[in-house]
């Protein structure tokens, strides 16, 4: 495995990967890796060059408090990827920002305005400039993405379809503990008694996709497991019922949707969402 932290250098090794006639499959992260990012290493198709990324993204980030207490652990995470068989480890030094040049008046889709897009301001623009910095450079040939940023997911997949046609986007289905808690690096900022709480996130989830099939109102479930999981301190950002494909309110219309969750628990945003 090797690892570089400069631009120049990743040209130079994906360039001489292609000249063996390799494929390349590229995982972009921002660290901490865990579980969930093992199985998407492990998605990377047989033969291909497993290229990672690790760099904790500024321009995706509304709240710099955020961004600075963002967990980091650089040379576990190096480690994970070892084991895991990554031949390449891109690593940027510092804030690469003022390298990312991308084309000015960048008009996104409309999907990206609601959920996190209507919380975070500026969120999926920097999504977006990093995806589209990394794809010009690797230009791989796939890409994995988990399906609990399914939001993120829609963007990467219009990404590639508008820029990069060649690029394969691999969907990665959320990948949970053992009490459904989806994993995500931000969940060892939080302590031992709000992880006990987390549970309740996916199983309200649930609950309501069990009530939804059995003909009951969506806003009336929606009241109600907002105030049960207010009164686990979990406090709701958005509880929606959406369209798979556009992400437009769904209303009881249960054809191609699903329940999207943004939540706090110890100022720690998880977000989560089940298909009906």
């Amino acid at each position: 495995m090797q690892v570089v932290h400069n631009k120049e250098t990743l040209l130079n090794k994906i360039r001489e990967y292609r000249s063996k006639g390799n494929k390349i499959t590229l995982i972009p992260t921002m660290g901490n890796l865990h579980q969930g990012h093992q199985v998407l290493f492990s998605k990377a198709p047989h033969n291909t060059i497993k290229v990672v990324t690790i760099y904790v993204n500024p321009l995706q980030f509304d709240r710099n408090d955020d961004y600075q207490n963002y967990p980091k652990s650089l040379q576990k995470d190096l480690d994970v990827c070892m084991q895991n068989n990554i031949a390449l480890v891109y690593v940027p030094k510092g804030d690469i920002s003022n390298q990312i040049m991308i084309e000015k008046n960048i008009d996104l889709p409309k999907f990206t305005r609601y959920l996190c897009g209507q919380k975070r301001e500026g969120h999926f623009l920097g999504v977006y400039k990093i995806v589209k910095y990394l794809f010009s450079i690797v230009n791989p040939d796939f890409a994995c993405f988990g399906k609990k940023d399914f939001q993120q997911l829609m963007l990467i997949k219009y990404l590639a379809n508008t820029f990069f046609p060649s690029t394969h986007i691999i969907e990665v289905d959320t990948v949970r503990s053992p009490n459904n808690i989806a994993l995500s690096s931000r969940l060892t900022r939080l302590s031992k008694e709000s992880l006990s709480l987390a549970f309740g996130i996916f199983e309200t989830l649930q609950n309501m996709k069990l009530e939804l099939l059995k003909g009951n109102s969506f806003d009336k479930l929606k009241e109600e497991s907002i105030k049960y999981l207010e009164s686990t301190n979990i406090h709701v950002e958005y509880l929606d019922l959406r369209s798979l494909i556009t992400l437009e309110e769904a209303s009881d219309n249960l054809k191609s949707c699903g329940i999207f969750i943004a939540c706090y628990l110890d100022d720690v945003r998880l977000i989560d969402n089940i298909e009906i």
